[in-house]
């Protein structure tokens, strides 16, 4: 990472910075060295301003992508603008995307998972319908009558199922569920839920 190399380089700056001012502080106290410590001072915060600089216009942005883990340590990347879709075909994972398709033995995978998308909501708003994550689940307001809200566990499989009367929140309580992400499902809408 770019923004590390920089930090190694300045802390090496520094710490030659540093040598010489206590140097010259143990040298005779004249003008002179009071005047080369005041310039070294002044480099030091240059470099520092500049490594600040560097460092934030080096920062990276979270790209959001799809990342398989393989057991040999390397980690292979979709970005998630080509729609990586995952299916699993006689022992493999296939990764299809707008412009390729490949596939990995499923015993060399460790894990996949999704890299720069927020890990749950907070609050989101569609409408008139408000959907809220709590402590313990997710609480959905304002859904019309009659609509079927649904509840999966991480492997996909439907774990319950509500039905709004128009009036009351619906709520998902995760406390007695293990740990994982969630997805809750209403007509046309889907939200993702994490429990920690």
């Amino acid at each position: 990472m770019i923004i590390c190399k920089q930090s190694e380089q300045f802390r090496e700056i520094s710490a030659a910075y540093q040598k010489k001012i206590v140097y010259l502080q143990h040298s005779t106290n004249n003008i002179t060295n009071n005047k080369t410590i005041k310039i070294m001072n002044r480099q030091i915060l240059t470099a520092l301003l500049l490594f600040i600089a560097a460092a934030s216009a080096c920062a990276e942005d979270v790209k959001q992508r799809l990342v398989v883990w393989q057991k040999n340590g390397e980690k292979v990347y979709f970005d998630l603008t080509e729609e990586p879709r995952t299916t699993f075909n006689g022992g493999l994972l296939v990764i299809t995307t707008n412009s390729m398709q490949t596939s990995y033995q499923l015993s060399n995978i460790l894990r996949y998972t999704h890299e720069g998308i927020p890990a749950g909501i907070s609050e989101v708003k569609t409408r008139d319908l408000t959907v809220s994550q709590t402590n313990d689940g997710i609480t959905l307001k304002n859904v019309p009558n009659g609509t079927a809200i649904r509840l999966y566990d991480p492997a996909g499989r439907l774990l319950e199922t509500k039905t709004s009367d128009g009036i009351s929140p619906v709520s998902f309580s995760l406390t007695s569920r293990s740990a994982g992400v969630y997805l809750v499902n209403m007509n046309n809408h889907t939200f993702k839920i994490t429990k920690r």
